[in-house]
């Protein structure tokens, strides 16, 4: 009995931090209106997409584009290969993924695919 007991704890510790992770990524996520309720799911989505969009200024910005202040000091350069190379290897590391983030969502989903990014 006191197995189940500390097994269920642990699950419910480990779920507590599961969710907390969300909950921490949904506040990096921009979205209309910001309090908008977001599945796991569409965090999920969204977070990447909204990576591919950042990746997308960088591109910009290193192909001759705008000047402005560089986060960390760094290139975008410097910075576009850095997350190009954790793309690729978070990429390679999930073969549940979808093959592309522009497939529709769920039926339940709350996700507007309508988003500029």
């Amino acid at each position: 009995m006191t197995r189940k007991v500390f097994t269920n704890s642990r699950e419910r510790w480990r779920q507590h931090n599961v969710n907390t992770a969300f909950t921490e990524l949904r506040k990096l996520i921009p979205t209309h209106p910001p309090e908008k309720k977001l599945s796991k799911n569409e965090i999920l989505r969204l977070a990447m997409r909204y990576i591919n969009f950042l990746v997308q200024i960088l591109e910009a910005q290193s192909d001759g584009g705008g000047g402005g202040i560089q986060p960390s000091g760094q290139s975008p350069a410097s910075l576009l290969s850095f997350l190009r190379g954790n793309m690729e290897s978070l990429q390679a590391s999930r073969p549940w993924a979808l093959t592309s983030d522009t497939e529709a969502p769920s039926p339940s989903s709350s996700c507007d695919s309508s988003e500029a990014w």
